[in-house]
C-alpha cells in the first residue's frame, strides 16, 4: 500500500496545507488518492465547514466520494489533544475504530494520505500516541516544519522520536509563514536539517494565503515547482 502519514513538529505548522498540496500533486500524477484525518479537535461536527475543519477541507481538495465517518471517525469540540478533549467531553477514543475506517479507505484507493494530529507524542488515549497510530498504519512519515528560527530543534526532536518508534521517514517539508522572499535564517533551515539529521528535505511548500480548495487550485503550478521532483 502506497501512502504517507503527515505529521508536524507542532500544532499549527501547516500539516493540512501540505497534505492538500500533496493530494493535488499526486492526483495530477494520476494517483487515486484517499485522505484521512483520523481525529479532529476544536470543531463542532454539526456546524463545521471546510474553513474550520481540516477533514472537510481535505475532502473538498481530494474530491473523493468517501464519507466523513470514514475520513474523520472522531470530531471533538474541545480544542485540546485528543486524549484531553475526549476526557473533558466524557468520550472514549478507540484506536481500532480508526484502523477499521483506515482499512475501508485503503481498500478503495491506491494511495493514502493521512494527516496526523499535532506531533508524534500527542496522546490519543492514555497509552496510545500519534506515533503508535503512524506505526500501526505502516506509512512512511512526512514531517512538516515551520521555516523559521527554532525549527531545527523541533525537527530534530521529532526525527529522534520517529526513529525511536521505528517509523519509516520519507523526509521533511518546510512551510513558510509569510509570502515573498525568505531571509537568510529561513533560507538555511533546510540545509541545516539535512546536515544534522541525514534526512532529506523534500522541498519548501509554497505560501498559500487562501487556505481553501480554490486557493490550492490557484497555486497548482507553484506546488508542482516546489514538490514535484521529490514525488516523481
Amino acid at each position: 500500500m502506497k501512502g504517507y502519514f503527515i505529521t508536524g513538529t507542532d500544532t499549527g505548522v501547516g500539516k493540512s496545507v501540505v497534505t492538500a498540496c500533496l493530494t493535488t500533486l499526486l492526483k495530477i500524477r494520476g494517483e487515486d488518492v484517499g485522505v484521512m484525518k483520523p481525529i479532529e479537535t476544536g470543531v463542532d461536527p454539526e456546524c463545521s465547514s471546510a474553513a474550520n475543519s481540516d477533514a472537510k477541507f481535505l475532502l473538498e481538495v481530494s474530491g473523493v466520494q468517501d464519507s466523513m465517518e470514514d475520513i474523520c471517525p472522531y470530531q471533538l469540540k474541545t480544542p485540546a489533544s485528543p486524549y484531553q478533549a475526549a476526557r473533558i467531553e466524557g468520550k472514549e477514543i478507540d484506536p481500532e475504530k480508526i484502523m477499521e475506517r483506515f482499512r475501508v479507505l485503503q481498500a478503495k484507493h491506491s494511495m493514502m494520505l493521512v494527516e496526523g494530529i499535532g506531533g508524534l507524542q500527542v496522546p490519543i488515549t492514555r497509552r496510545y500516541h500519534v506515533a503508535d497510530l503512524a506505526l500501526q498504519m505502516n506509512l512512511p512519515l512526512i514531517i512538516v516544519s515551520r521555516m523559521q528560527i527554532g525549527t531545527l530543534n523541533h525537527t530534530l526532536l521529532t526525527l529522534q522520536s520517529a526513529r525511536q518508534h521505528g517509523l519509516k521517514i520519507k523526509g521533511v517539508i518546510l512551510n513558510p509563514s509569510h509570502e515573498g522572499e525568505l531571509n537568510e535564517i529561513e533560507e538555511e533551515q533546510g540545509a541545516l536539517i539535512e546536515e544534522f539529521s541525514d534526512t532529506p528535505v523534500l522541498g519548501n511548500c509554497p505560501f498559500i494565503q487562501d487556505v481553501s480548495s480554490e486557493g490550492i487550485k490557484k497555486n497548482v503550478e507553484k506546488i508542482k515547482q516546489a514538490l514535484l521532483e521529490s514525488f516523481s
